[in-house]
């Protein structure tokens, strides 16, 4: 038990005594230790702020690690309301595309044959053939007795069909990411062509990577230093090439697994608007947080997030 039960009160002590925070207030400490944990609060964000000694900076108080906790809570909104454009729209496309060639019953798909199973590597038919299983049991659990949604238990006492495009809307990014993955070119193709430049794979790596990013932000997890790792970054773009980023080897130094990429996927499937605000709201919390905290410099939290010191700018392009 090397980190027991400490009361509040104790707490405050550890952080003055022990690693040298400046508590002006204990009272306002307390206040924010019980409203929010000193787990999700001082240990999920006070990294930035310590020294190698694991002393806080000369200066810390409370209120710079709030600064950047409510910064982080302010981005997971933006981002999770931008993914939920595209949700919306991907789901739009692709019940459409499938229904177009398979049919409004909802048997088609439930049907195994109608997806793809030919995978690049011999061993990704095998993998595809137990992810199309899991992606039918899941649309299963949707449309069988016992309901879950009022609009599906409609559908099938009225009609006795839930076509893809009601069922759609009770399934989560993520299935509808693997649905795409695991449907035929032809399919995946009706869908990619409503975004210039993307291919069907590159789609299927943009929509992984944005379930991933979204279910952090479901979970209020901390995004801003969110990073997949090269395992699940998504492909290099054209952007990338335009924004000039640095790369080693065949992988850029931004935009491919860290929460930028988030933003260059957002650059391509939402539409000039959408992103346009976006990057507004972006770039105004991160403004914030500076002027709330002067011991995060604007380079030092671009640089966390994965975005290039000129990102605003030549994105916008």
């Amino acid at each position: 038990m090397d980190k027991p039960f400490q009361s509040y009160e104790n707490l405050v002590i550890k952080l003055r005594d022990d690693k040298k925070l400046e508590i002006p207030d204990e009272g306002r400490v307390i206040e924010l230790l019980k409203k929010h944990s000193y787990f999700s609060l001082v240990s999920g964000y006070k990294t930035l702020f310590k020294q190698p000694n694991s002393e806080y900076r000369p200066g810390t108080t409370i209120e710079d690690i709030f600064a950047l906790f409510e910064f982080d809570d302010a981005l997971r909104d933006i981002f999770f309301h931008s993914i939920q454009i595209i949700e919306k729209h991907i789901k739009s496309l692709l019940s459409h595309a499938f229904v177009e060639k398979y049919g409004d019953n909802q048997n088609a798909y439930l049907t195994p044959s109608n997806y793809a199973f030919i995978g690049s590597a011999p061993n990704d038919t095998y993998k595809r053939c137990a992810e199309v299983k899991r992606l039918i049991r899941t649309f299963e659990g949707k449309v069988h007795p016992p309901f879950e949604q009022k609009y599906i238990k409609h559908q099938w006492e009225h009609h006795g069909n839930v076509p893809l495009w009601v069922t759609i809307k009770a399934v989560t990014l993520g299935t509808t990411s693997k649905m795409y993955s695991l449907c035929t070119k032809d399919v995946q193709a009706a869908v990619s062509k409503e975004f210039p430049v993307i291919s069907e794979h590159q789609l299927v790596g943009m929509l992984d990577f944005l379930t991933r990013v979204r279910n952090v932000c479901a979970h209020n997890e901390r995004l801003y230093d969110f990073d997949t790792g090269k395992a699940r970054a998504i492909q290099a773009l054209p952007l990338h090439a335009k924004l000039k980023i640095g790369k080693k080897k065949s992988y850029y130094n931004h935009g491919q697994s860290d929460l930028f990429a988030a933003v260059v996927c957002f650059k391509y499937l939402l539409s000039s608007d959408e992103f346009e605000e976006t990057a507004l709201k972006i770039d105004a919390e991160i403004k914030r947080l500076c002027s709330r905290t002067k011991l995060i410099p604007e380079s030092k939290i671009l640089s966390c997030m994965g975005f290039p010191p000129n990102w605003r700018n030549s994105i916008a392009l």
